[in-house]
C-alpha cells in the first residue's frame, strides 16, 4: 500500500465539518488510527470500513478505498446458498478443478488485507493485520486470518486453468478450519465471520449435492456450517434466514445419515422460535427432536430434555417441567466437551443452567433462577462474548423479578453496552424489553431514567 494521502477521505470529512477527533469517535477508533487512514499509512479492516461507509453514507471507492470484497463475495451476514446453475464454477467436484477460461486475478483480492502483507514478510503477520495502532494483533484477527486462508485458495481456482484442488482436498481444508469459524463466533467476531462464511457454504453445499464418495462427509460439514449461519443470522434478528439455515442443516444431516446433526438442527429451530416468542412451533420442534433422542449423543439428549423442561415451564405445565428437568440431569455428561457433538454445538453445563434459570423464571421462582445464572457466570469463560451478553440479559431479567432496582439497572446497562459492542441486535432488543418492563415498574426512579440514553 503506497503511503499517499487519502484526499477523498479527507474531503469527505471536511465536507461534514467534522474534526478528526469527532470522526474517530463516530467510527469507534483512536484518533491515531483515523489519522493514519487519512495519511494513507493504513487501511481499515472490513468491519471498520463498513462503519466508516455508514458514518459518511458513502461507498469505499468514494472514500478512497478499493473494495476488499468483490460483488460476488457477500459482505453481509445474510447468506444465500448457491445452486450449480447460478455459479457453475463455484463447486469443486471429485475431478480436479479446471475452469474453461482464464480471468486475470483482481488487483485487490478479497483477502488482500490479510494475505498480501504476509506474502511480503511472513514474520510480520501480526503487525500486518493490526488496525488499531497497536504492535500486536488480537486473537480474533489472527483467527480470522487463519479461517480465511482456505477461501483464498478456493478463489484462486476460479481464475486459473491449473488443476488446483480435488474435492477431498477441499474437504480436508474445511475440516481443519471449520473449528476456527466456530471460534470466531464465540469470540464475537461477527463481522469477520460474515466475510468468510459464504465461501464455506458455497464449497460445502455444492459438494454435498453431488453424488460421490465424499458426499456424506461434505453433507456432514455443510450441516455444521449452516448451523453456524443460523447463529449469525439470529444475532442480527434475521429470523427468516436463521430458520432457512436450520432447515438446510437438517437436510444435510439427513443426507449424511447423522442423527446427531438432525437433532441439533431441530434444537436450533426450537431456539429460533423461542427468540420469536412462538411457543407452539417451539414445542413442536423439540417434540420432533425428542423422537430422535434414542439415536443421538448423551449431550444432545440432555439438551433436548432441558429445552423441553423450559418450554413446559413457559406453558405452565409444572409436572412435565420437573420430569424433563430430571431426565436432563440424568443424561447430561459429566464432561460435555468430550461428547462427539460438542465441537459444533458448544452445549455444556452452562447451557443446562441457562435453561434451568429460564425455567425458574417461568415458574415465578426468581431466587432459584438467580442461583442458576450465578452458576452460569462461574462456568462461562470471560472471552466468550455471545454467552456473556446473554447471561447479562438473563441476570437483569432476574434482578427485575426480584425487585432489585439498583442491581437490575446496573446489569441492564452492562447488557445494553455489551450487546452494542458485540453487534448483537438480538440481545440488545432483549435488553430493551427488560427496560420497558422496568419503566412500567419504576419509571420515575432516577436510576431507571438514566438508562434512557442507552436505548435512544
Amino acid at each position: 500500500m503506497e503511503n499517499t494521502a487519502n484526499r477523498k477521505l479527507e474531503a469527505a470529512r471536511l465536507k461534514k465539518r467534522w474534526s478528526i477527533g469527532v470522526t474517530s469517535k463516530k467510527i469507534g477508533v483512536s484518533v491515531n488510527t483515523f489519522n493514519r487512514w487519512e495519511r494513507g499509512l493504513q487501511r481499515p479492516q472490513p468491519g471498520k470500513l463498513d462503519q466508516l461507509c455508514l458514518a459518511f453514507a458513502m461507498s469505499p471507492q468514494e472514500l478512497g478505498f478499493d473494495p476488499i470484497l468483490t460483488p460476488r463475495d457477500c459482505a453481509t451476514t445474510t447468506v444465500q446458498e448457491p445452486t450449480p446453475a447460478d455459479n457453475p464454477t463455484a463447486g469443486l467436484p471429485t475431478t480436479p478443478v479446471c475452469n474453461e477460461t482464464t480471468a486475470p486475478l483482481p488487483q485487490h483480492d478479497k483477502f488482500f488485507l490479510y494475505v498480501e502483507p504476509v506474502k511480503k514478510n511472513p514474520a510480520t503477520l501480526y503487525q500486518a493485520l493490526d488496525d488499531g495502532g497497536n504492535e500486536w494483533v488480537s486473537r480474533k484477527q489472527a483467527t480470522a486470518f487463519l479461517a480465511s486462508a482456505p477461501l483464498a485458495v478456493f478463489d484462486l481456482a476460479r481464475h486459473t486453468k491449473e488443476l488446483l484442488l480435488y474435492s477431498d482436498e477441499v474437504l480436508s481444508f474445511c475440516t481443519t478450519c471449520l473449528p476456527l469459524c466456530w471460534q470466531l463466533y464465540y469470540e464475537g467476531g461477527f463481522t469477520e465471520l460474515g466475510c468468510v462464511l459464504p465461501g464455506y457454504i458455497t464449497q460445502l453445499s455444492t459438494l454435498a449435492q453431488l453424488p460421490s464418495q465424499q458426499q456424506a462427509q461434505a453433507a456432514h460439514l455443510a450441516s455444521q456450517i449452516h448451523q453456524l449461519g443460523y447463529l449469525l443470522a439470529l444475532q442480527h434478528r434475521d429470523y427468516g434466514t436463521s430458520l432457512e439455515h436450520t432447515q438446510k442443516a437438517l437436510h444435510y444431516g439427513e443426507v449424511a445419515r447423522d442423527f446427531n446433526l438432525q437433532t441439533a438442527s431441530l434444537a436450533r429451530r426450537a431456539y429460533v422460535y423461542s427468540c420469536m416468542h412462538r411457543h407452539m412451533p417451539k414445542l413442536l420442534a423439540y417434540q420432533e427432536a425428542l423422537r430422535l433422542c434414542n439415536h443421538c449423543s448423551p449431550l444432545l439428549k440432555g439438551y433436548i430434555y432441558a429445552g423441553l423442561a423450559e418450554t413446559y415451564a413457559d406453558c405452565g405445565d409444572e409436572s412435565r417441567t420437573r420430569e424433563f428437568l430430571r431426565r436432563a440431569r440424568e443424561h447430561y455428561p459429566d464432561r460435555p466437551e468430550d461428547d462427539p457433538v460438542y465441537s459444533y454445538t458448544h452445549f455444556r453445563w452452562a447451557t443446562f443452567y441457562t435453561f434451568a434459570g429460564k425455567m425458574y423464571l417461568h415458574l415465578h421462582q426468581p431466587q432459584q433462577a438467580w442461583k442458576a445464572f450465578a452458576t452460569v457466570e462461574q462456568l462461562v469463560p470471560i472471552d466468550e462474548e455471545p454467552y456473556r451478553v446473554e447471561l447479562l440479559v438473563n441476570q437483569a431479567t432476574t434482578a427485575l423479578a426480584l425487585e432489585e432496582l439498583e442491581q437490575s439497572c446496573i446489569l441492564l446497562a452492562a447488557a445494553a453496552k455489551a450487546a452494542r459492542a458485540l453487534g448483537s441486535d438480538l440481545r440488545y432488543d432483549e435488553a430493551y424489553i427488560v427496560y420497558e418492563r422496568m419503566q412500567e415498574k419504576w419509571g420515575q426512579e432516577p436510576p431507571v431514567k438514566t438508562l434512557a440514553d442507552l436505548f435512544n
